[in-house]
């Protein structure tokens, strides 16, 4: 075997040990015993110091189509926690890692975390590669499910029309019996949604069933991908005003609430009179001192106040204590729900903006306020 390679001192020292020993063992035996050896090395080097693990060691073993699943296995360990503190590795390795993938006896988990975490840092390299990754979104073994999903997660924002025919797919496994697969899944039909909100339409029923039982992270990404439903198909989420409204009742994420109060608003700017019934959890929410749930609530009053200010008339009085709220967008909404309601008590407080309110922005529409009532 010619064990002139070319490389640094390390690689060529490494291989001519590994490859070239003139034991009585056999050469081939020997050089995968040792070879399995210094990926466990490897592997427990980059756990506690990563900068120092040798990449051209990493990348012999991973290459070589004769180690073991075991040694694979250990090199895709050591590469993935080297990943997390080196973000210019994908491009080097995904191809090694892809043809892993799916490889008899080896762990597919294993090597498509790896795979995610190379994706983390360097979406488009591992972009190349959705089809070994979409592939295993339908296998069989449920942690596969989950580790392939988890990919999906790092890559659908690189191109979320290249996941759209994988829709009934992840609608499907939003009832899977692994909670982080459901996330991932959410995640992914978020981002979706974001761009295509037709192709997720259908699945607004499992979205709104998810906002009531499932995690803090299922639900943001649940409200958002309705959201992002409902700003283009206002009736796609009539019915599940009850549940949205609720969500805002019991969450106790700020973000949740917020997500929540702002598909409530998207649904009232077509469909006013199914978010009627939910004005005082509205109202309680402008008391909130995060501006995103302060102001879309704010938003979503604004949708009722033309058509049905009945509504709201009783709540006038709380919206002119709200005029002193902190953020800028809290006071535009309010001021021009008071303009629409003719709100004359609101008049003093609504000329003083008028004139001195720092957001010029509120100034603009406390002045047309004022004119209105």
């Amino acid at each position: 075997m010619d064990c002139n390679r070319g490389g640094s001192v390390q690689r060529e020292s490494f291989v001519e040990h590994l490859l070239c020993s003139s034991s009585n063992v056999s050469p081939m035996e020997d050089s995968k015993t040792d070879i399995a050896d210094r990926a466990g090395q490897l592997r427990q080097l980059a756990l506690t110091d990563p900068e120092r693990v040798d990449l051209d060691e990493l990348g012999m073993i991973l290459s070589s189509p004769t180690q073991t699943p075991k040694t694979h296995g250990a090199a895709i360990v050591a590469l993935m926690n080297v990943a997390r503190t080196q973000d210019d590795v994908a491009a080097r390795f995904v191809d090694d890692i892809i043809r892993l993938v799916n490889r008899p006896s080896l762990k597919t988990k294993v090597a498509l975390g790896c795979l995610r975490q190379l994706a983390a840092n360097d979406p488009d390299a591992v972009f190349e590669h959705l089809d070994e990754v979409t592939s295993n979104v339908s296998s069989d073994d449920p942690d596969i499910v989950q580790a392939a999903t988890g990919c999906c997660v790092e890559l659908v924002d690189t191109d979320p029309a290249a996941f759209t025919d994988m829709v009934p797919m992840l609608a499907a496994l939003l009832d899977s019996k692994q909670q982080t697969t459901r996330i991932n899944v959410v995640y992914v039909l978020s981002q979706i949604a974001s761009e295509y909100p037709e192709e997720v339409k259908p699945v607004v029923p499992q979205l709104v069933n998810g906002i009531t039982s499932e995690d803090k992270s299922y639900q943001i990404n649940a409200l958002s991908a309705l959201g992002s439903i409902v700003s283009s198909y206002p009736n796609a989420a009539v019915d599940a005003t009850n549940d949205i409204a609720d969500t805002i009742s019991t969450s106790e994420s700020t973000t949740v609430q917020a997500n929540a109060a702002g598909v409530l608003g998207d649904v009232g700017d077509q469909h006013p009179d199914a978010i009627v019934d939910h004005v005082p959890v509205l109202m309680t929410s402008l008391e909130s001192d995060d501006e995103y749930l302060a102001g879309n609530a704010a938003a979503a009053i604004v949708t009722l106040v033309t058509e049905e200010p009945d509504a709201v008339v009783d709540s006038i009085p709380a919206l002119v204590e709200h005029l002193d709220h902190p953020s800028p967008v809290l006071r535009r909404n309010v001021c021009k729900a008071l303009g629409h309601l003719e709100a004359t008590i609101a008049i003093p407080k609504l000329s003083s903006m008028a004139d001195s309110d720092p957001d010029n922005g509120v100034r603009e529409i406390a002045s047309w306020a004022v004119e209105q009532v």
